[in-house]
């Protein structure tokens, strides 16, 4: 998966892409919320990491202008030493779809990520329809069938 991560501190932003590639994601950092925005008008990202307090745009605006300019918005978590329940509680409202608090674990977060990933792209239900030796299974319907069916 494609994943942009949004954060000031570039030691925080090299231990997140460390952990993204780990788990076989693609990671594209930004260390300013406009940067990022300039990227999302002509490139699509799978989820967006971003964090709050940023030097240009804050990261809940952030996700604000995303929920509101691009049709199908990815999905967001929010990266931040914010900690109150009330920053909780808005950045959720304002439109993040997870929050997590620095200092993060990396097994945490890349087990975060990877749930955000599952519930936004779910994987394809598997194939219904088998076949093997001349009979065909259909797990849905209970059934089994010879193919090809005998002439006569």
């Amino acid at each position: 998966m494609r994943i942009a991560a949004l954060d000031d501190d570039p030691a925080q932003l090299e231990a997140v892409e460390r952990v993204l590639t780990a788990a076989g994601h693609s990671c594209r950092t930004f260390a300013l919320a406009k940067s990022l925005m300039a990227a999302l008008r002509r490139d699509t990202f799978d989820l967006l990491i971003l964090d709050w307090n940023l030097p240009d745009v804050s990261g809940v605006e952030t996700i604000r202008w995303v929920r509101e300019n691009l049709a199908a918005p990815p999905p967001m978590l929010l990266l931040t030493s914010r900690s109150s329940e009330a920053d909780v509680v808005d950045g959720l409202n304002a439109g993040a779809d997870d929050y997590v608090v620095k200092p993060v674990q990396p097994t945490v977060l890349s087990a975060r990520v990877h749930a955000l990933l599952r519930r936004a792209y779910p994987a394809k239900p598997a194939e219904r329809i088998e076949a093997f030796e001349g009979y065909v299974f259909d797990t849905a319907a209970e059934t089994v069938r010879i193919w090809p069916a005998p002439e006569g």
